[in-house]
């Protein structure tokens, strides 16, 4: 297995005003938490921007989100962060067969990435406490409708692929 890390549209204008939220600190904890895991093992990081609304300051991603640089930057204008972007093509060519995904939102771009990851015939699964969610029951619908997966299942894979 080689797996990757999604990292969705964690940008200022999508989740910015939600700094002083709790759910704001632990989520982006927990998805530096797992960042650092692919890190450590030497695995690929994806970092997703929607810029369909635009592409300034406002749209680079939260200062919280840490980064080193190692990471592969993918944009995109739709919710699919396949549609019509390199992803798919840079997946297979580094021959990653599993992801984990995270970000914003549950309801749309993180669902949207993961219906396009099994359409085109990937393994993934959703970091659980690593997705925000637009509505109140965004989160609980996308735990009941597909799989989630926690941080020491994760360094399991890593440490076995």
């Amino acid at each position: 297995m080689n797996p990757a890390l999604l990292i969705i549209d964690l940008q200022k204008e999508f989740i910015g005003h939600r700094k002083d939220e709790l759910i704001y600190k632990q989520t982006l904890e927990y998805v530096n938490y797992v960042s650092a895991m692919f890190r450590k093992a030497e695995k690929n990081i994806f970092i997703v921007r929607d810029i369909e609304e635009g592409n300034g300051e406002e749209f680079e991603n939260v200062d919280e989100l840490i980064t080193d640089g190692s990471e592969t930057e993918v944009l995109k204008k739709f919710s699919n962060s396949f549609w019509k972007t390199n992803l798919e093509e840079l997946l297979n060519k580094m021959k990653i067969d599993f992801l984990v995904l995270c970000g914003n939102a549950a309801e749309f771009c993180v669902l949207a990435t993961y219906n396009g990851a099994v359409e085109r015939g990937f393994k993934a699964a959703i970091l659980q406490n690593g997705v925000f969610a637009a509505s109140e029951t965004g989160l609980k619908d996308l735990a009941d409708n597909r799989p989630l997966i926690s941080y020491p299942v994760v360094q399991y894979i890593l440490d076995k692929s």
